[in-house]
C-alpha cells in the first residue's frame, strides 16, 4: 500500500507539475499579492485598519505604522484603559464601532461574565473525554460542539451572530483552560486540576486563573495579559484567519463553523505560531553567547543568520520583518514597554535588555545588507512576556486565538450585512486534455 502511493505520489510530481512561468502568463497573484508586495483588494471594512505603508507610482514607500479599531488608535485604546482592564472595552469597540462610556462598559462586562460558563455536563463529556495532543485542535472542536447546545444555531442575522459571538467569547478563557488540564492529565500524566470560573474576574483574570493550578497571579500579571489580548483582538480583514472566516461565512455556514475555520488557519506555524519560532530561537542564541554577550558578539550571531549558517538556516531572523509594518509594529512598541515592566518584577531585566540589544542590532545589519528599513513585529516580544508569565506553550496559540475571536466575528457580521456575496474566485486549467475518441 504506502509503495504504490510513493510511486503514484512520485509520478504525480513529475506529470502533474506547474511551469511557474505559467503564473506569470496569466497573471495570477500567488498568495493574492500585488507584484509589489501589496495585497489584492478582496474587501471593505470599517472594523479594522492596518497601515504601514504608502504607495507612490505603484511603489510601496514605508512609514509608521499604524492599528486602527473602528478610526481609534491601537496606543489610544491602550491609553483609555487606563490601570484598567480593557479587553471587554476593546471587544465592545469592535463589535459596536464606538468606545463604550462607563454605563456601557459595565452592561457590556456583565454580559460577558453571564456567559463564562459552559453548559451543563459539556466540561465532562466535550472536554475532558477527548483530550488531544494540539490544544488548537481540542478548541476547534468543543466550539464545534457548542452548536448542539445552541437551540437556534443557523441563524445567522446580524443581531444572533453578536449574541451568539458574546456567548462564545465569554466561554473561551474555559475552554481554552481545562482544554489544557485535560491534555496535562490524560496525556502528559499530570495532576488534574479544575477551577470554575470567577464571575468578579476579568477575562484576563480568568485565564490566569483557571489555567494555573493554584490560581494565582499578580495584578500586573493579569494587566499584561490584558494589554496582549488588546493588541491581538484584530489586525484587518485581510489577514489569513480573517479572510478564512469571511469565506467561510459567505456560504451562509453558523458561526460555530465559521470560528473552527479560523481557528484552523491561526494555529499554522505562518500565521499564529510565529512567537514560538522566536522564543525557540532566541533561547538557542542565548545558550550559545549567554545573556552577557557584547554586541560584537550578537553581531557574530546575527551575521550567520543571515548567510544561513545557524539555528535553522532559513537566514530569516523570527520577529523581524512584516508583510504590512514596514518603519514600526504599534503591537511591538506597546508589548516592548509591557515586557519592560514585566521583567522588573520577574528580576528578569537582564533577558530584556538581551531581547532589545538583539532587537536593535539585527535591524541595523538588516538594512546595511538589503538598503531597506525593517522592524520587529508583535511575535518578538509577546513570546518572552507569555514566558516571562508561565504561560506554558501549549497556551500561545490558543490565548492569541482567544483575543480574535471578536475581531473573526466583527468581521463576519460586517460582510453578511453589507457585502452578503458568496466568495468564488477563479482558477485557470493549464492541464491538458485528453480526447477519448
Amino acid at each position: 500500500m504506502s509503495d504504490f502511493l510513493l510511486n503514484k505520489y512520485q509520478d504525480l510530481l513529475v506529470d502533474g507539475s506547474i511551469d511557474s512561468e505559467l503564473y506569470n502568463t496569466y497573471r495570477v497573484k500567488k498568495g493574492l499579492r500585488n507584484d509589489n508586495g501589496t495585497g489584492v483588494l478582496v474587501g471593505l471594512t470599517k472594523v479594522s485598519e492596518v497601515s504601514g505603508y504608502t504607495v507612490e507610482n505603484d511603489i510601496k514607500m514605508p512609514k509608521k505604522g499604524n492599528l486602527y479599531y473602528r478610526g481609534i488608535d491601537i496606543s489610544d485604546i491602550t491609553k483609555k484603559s487606563g490601570d484598567d482592564f480593557g479587553y471587554e472595552n476593546t471587544c465592545f469597540l469592535l463589535l459596536f464601532g464606538h468606545y463604550p462610556d462607563k454605563k456601557e462598559s459595565e452592561t457590556f462586562k456583565n454580559l460577558i461574565r453571564d456567559n463564562y460558563d459552559l453548559p451543563k455536563d459539556f466540561l465532562e463529556n466535550i472536554i475532558l473525554k477527548n483530550p488531544s495532543k494540539s490544544l488548537m485542535n481540542h478548541i476547534s472542536r468543543s466550539i464545534l460542539s457548542l452548536y448542539s447546545c445552541d437551540d437556534d444555531p443557523d441563524n445567522i442575522s446580524g443581531y444572533e451572530l453578536i449574541k451568539k459571538g458574546i456567548s462564545l467569547i465569554g466561554k473561551m478563557p474555559s475552554i481554552i483552560a481545562y482544554s489544557l488540564q485535560a491534555k496535562t492529565h490524560y496525556i502528559d500524566g499530570d495532576s488534574l486540576t479544575i477551577h470554575f470560573p470567577r464571575h468578579d474576574y476579568s477575562f484576563a483574570e480568568n485565564l490566569l486563573y483557571m489555567s494555573r493550578n493554584n490560581g494565582k497571579f499578580t495584578e500586573l500579571e493579569a494587566k499584561t495579559l490584558d494589554r496582549c489580548l488588546m493588541v491581538h483582538a484584530d489586525h484587518g480583514g485581510g489577514n489569513n484567519s480573517a479572510f478564512v472566516g469571511t469565506v467561510v461565512t459567505s456560504t451562509h455556514t453558523d458561526i460555530y463553523s465559521m470560528i473552527s475555520a479560523s481557528m484552523a488557519s491561526l494555529k499554522g506555524p505562518r500565521h499564529g505560531g510565529a512567537n514560538m519560532a522566536v522564543q525557540d530561537m532566541m533561547a538557542e542564541i542565548i545558550n550559545d553567547v549567554s545573556l552577557d554577550a557584547t554586541d560584537d558578539e550578537i553581531k557574530d550571531i546575527i551575521k550567520k543568520i543571515l548567510n544561513k549558517e545557524y539555528y535553522d538556516k532559513s537566514g530569516l531572523i523570527y520577529g523581524l520583518g512584516h508583510a504590512i509594518y514596514t518603519l514600526s509594529d504599534p503591537r511591538c512598541i506597546i508589548l516592548k514597554e509591557e515586557a519592560r515592566k514585566l521583567s522588573k518584577e520577574k528580576n528578569n531585566e537582564k533577558k530584556f535588555e538581551f531581547y532589545a540589544r538583539f532587537e536593535k542590532l539585527a535591524l541595523e545589519m538588516l538594512e546595511a545588507r538589503s538598503g531597506k528599513k525593517s522592524c520587529a513585529n508583535v511575535d518578538f516580544y509577546s513570546g518572552l512576556i507569555y514566558e516571562m508569565l508561565g504561560i506554558p506553550r501549549d497556551l500561545f496559540i490558543p490565548i492569541f486565538a482567544a483575543a480574535r475571536v471578536v475581531g473573526w466575528i466583527a468581521h463576519d457580521v460586517e460582510y453578511l450585512l453589507y457585502s452578503d456575496k458568496i466568495i468564488r474566485p477563479a482558477t485557470r486549467y493549464v492541464g491538458d486534455t485528453v480526447d477519448e475518441d
